[in-house]
C-alpha cells in the first residue's frame, strides 16, 4: 500500500481527534477544579467575616449606635436653615426624644438641646415682636419691648452654651471611637 506524503490514514486521524478531545476534557476538568477551589476560598472568607461580626465586642455596640443617632440628630439640626422656624422646631423635638444612656451622650444631648432651645425661643419672640410692629395698627405696646429684651437675653445665653455643645459633641465623638 502506497501512501501519499502529507496524507494520514483513518487510524491516524482518529487518534489525533481523540487526543484533542482528551486534552479538551482535561482542560475543562482543570478549569472546573480551579473554579471549585475559588468558590471554596470565597466561602471560607465569607464564613470568617461572619464569625468576626458575630463575635462579642465586634461591630457597633448599642451605645455606639445610640451615639451615632444622637450625633446625626444634632448635625441635622445644626445644618438646617433658620426658616421655616417650625421645621427647626421639629428637628429640635426629634433631638429631645433621642435616648442618651451614657454620660457623654446625655451631656451632648442636654447641652445642645438647651443651646438650640434658647436660640429658637429667641427667634420666636423676635418674630412675635416683628409681627406686632408690622400689624396694620402698628401698636406693639410695652409687652413687645419686654419680649425683645427677653429674646436678646436668650440669644446671648445660647451663644454662651453653644461652645459647650461643641465640646460635648467632641467628647461624644471621641468616646464613640474608643468604644465608650
Amino acid at each position: 500500500m502506497t501512501t501519499r506524503p502529507g496524507a494520514t490514514g483513518s487510524a491516524g486521524a482518529a487518534g489525533a481527534a481523540g487526543a484533542a478531545k482528551a486534552a479538551a476534557a482535561a482542560g475543562a476538568a482543570g478549569t472546573a477544579v480551579r473554579r471549585i477551589a475559588a468558590v471554596k476560598r470565597i466561602a471560607a472568607a465569607l464564613a470568617a467575616v461572619a464569625m468576626v461580626q458575630l463575635a462579642p465586642g465586634c461591630g457597633r455596640s448599642a451605645e455606639q449606635q445610640e451615639a451615632d443617632a444622637l450625633l446625626h440628630a444634632i448635625d441635622v439640626l445644626r445644618d438646617a436653615p433658620s426658616e421655616p422656624r417650625e421645621a427647626r422646631e421639629a428637628l429640635l423635638a426629634e433631638l429631645e426624644r433621642q435616648p442618651a444612656s451614657t454620660p457623654p451622650a446625655a451631656s451632648a444631648k442636654d447641652t445642645c438641646a438647651r443651646a438650640y432651645r434658647l436660640l429658637l425661643d429667641a427667634t420666636a419672640a423676635e418674630a412675635r415682636v416683628r409681627a406686632l410692629i408690622e400689624a396694620p395698627d402698628g401698636d406693639a405696646g410695652p409687652g413687645a419691648l419686654a419680649d425683645l429684651v427677653a429674646a436678646d437675653a436668650k440669644v446671648k445665653e445660647s451663644a454662651e452654651v453653644m461652645p459647650r455643645c461643641a465640646e460635648a459633641l467632641a467628647i461624644l465623638r471621641r468616646s464613640g471611637r474608643r468604644g465608650m
